[in-house]
């Protein structure tokens, strides 16, 4: 039988490996900091019943990785049937990858900045097999990918590393590493207005499949929920000096 100080011991380990949020949570300003290439990632817990068909992602990214030989993994959406059943990631700084159904479609030259806040939107429609990524408000070549396919299934969801297996496979090398935000998933193909109005941090309509202003997660390994990186720090000291703040 453990002694209190063993089952104390063995609470705080599972506490620091796993912080849960069953209750959606409204994380607005707040962000998903992952901190080095490790085995550390979120689960999304979203109610999402029914085949997927047609689908939009939008997410903020902050990182400093320029590595051209380096995969970063945002969002990764699998299935029983489809492990990558909607993944967006990144090589380097401007090859954007997104799979659906198990199939690529690589997106080149988009912009994006290190060290600063970058909006990526993929969006995806079975009928037309299109898919589209766009990269701060500016558009990619459309692709065609997973035409008349379907994603069956309850889907597991993780935010900062790729799923190789439904749920799991992971590989340290394709991890996250800064910061993710404002992440959103819709079931249709959603405007250009809003995809810019999203760029832009203007008003615009959240997911319904993924809000993050309703979120529930659990967070696994070294991953911190804190204030977004302000990249207008000075901004806002002055601002704070005149106010007498």
């Amino acid at each position: 039988m453990l002694g209190r100080s063993a089952m104390e011991r063995l609470v705080t380990i599972f506490l620091l490996a796993c912080s849960c949020s069953g209750i959606p949570q409204d994380l607005s300003g707040k962000a998903f900091t992952f901190g080095g290439a490790t085995n550390s990632y979120v689960r999304l817990h979203p109610s999402l019943n029914g085949n997927i068909n047609v689908a939009s992602v939008c997410l903020r990214y902050f990182s400093d990785i320029p590595d051209n030989d380096r995969r970063q993994s945002f969002f990764s959406l699998a299935t029983r049937t489809h492990i990558n059943g909607f993944l967006l990631s990144k090589k380097g700084n401007n090859n954007h990858y997104h799979v659906v159904g198990d199939s690529l479609a690589q997106f080149w030259g988009l912009p994006g900045e290190l060290n600063s806040w970058n909006s990526v939107c993929a969006t995806w429609d079975s009928v037309t097999g299109l898919s589209q990524v766009w990269v701060n408000g500016k558009p990619g070549s459309r692709k065609f990918i997973f035409k008349g396919g379907s994603l069956a299934g309850t889907p597991i969801v993780i935010l900062g590393l790729d799923q190789d297996t439904y749920g799991g496979g992971f590989n340290q090398n394709d991890a996250f590493i800064g910061q993710l935000t404002d992440v959103h998933m819709w079931d249709r193909v959603i405007a250009p207005c809003e995809i810019n109005n999203f760029s832009e941090n203007k008003k615009f309509q959240g997911g319904n499949l993924i809000n993050w202003e309703a979120l529930s997660y659990t967070m696994y390994g070294n991953v911190v929920e804190e204030n977004q990186i302000n990249v207008n720090v000075q901004q806002d000291c002055d601002f704070a000096w005149m106010h007498g703040k």
